[in-house]
């Protein structure tokens, strides 16, 4: 484990210098590479590409994290796991605004393409995840 923590914070660095453009996609993907999730992680849903591809896309975070870690995607922000908690301890610095406004785009764009995609997204639990409007 403490390798592969290491490793992913070596190639964090390491995409931070290299990377940290913005995107040429969806203008709300601008607070995930100026806070450096893009570093680590493609938003393929707001055309986001990751400097390093070592974590998952989150174009599905706030439903994933329900699946993963069986809470939701503000509570985990608020206090993640495993590598997270590593990143947003060392390396990423979230204010309570940002994490509310990651929140809410990954929440919308989750509620987007469900809409699209219908049946092919396993529903949520009740309670862990709010509803995407009709």
């Amino acid at each position: 484990m403490r390798r592969s923590a290491t490793a992913v914070v070596t190639l964090l660095l390491v995409g931070t210098v290299a990377g940290g453009q913005p995107p040429k996609g969806d203008p709300r993907a601008e607070i995930f590479v100026r806070r450096g999730c893009t570093d680590c992680h493609v938003i393929s849903g707001l055309g986001a590409r990751a400097a390093a591809d070592v974590g998952p896309d989150l174009t599905y975070a706030y439903a994933d994290v329900v699946t993963r870690y069986g809470t939701n995607l503000e509570s985990f922000l608020a206090d993640p796991t495993g590598v997270m908690r590593l990143m947003l301890a060392s390396h990423l610095h979230l204010s309570v605004r940002d994490r509310d406004s990651m929140v809410n785009v990954l929440k919308r764009l989750y509620c987007e393409r469900r809409a699209e995609l219908d049946e092919a997204i396993p529903s949520l639990p009740l309670g862990k995840v709010a509803r995407c409007p009709p």
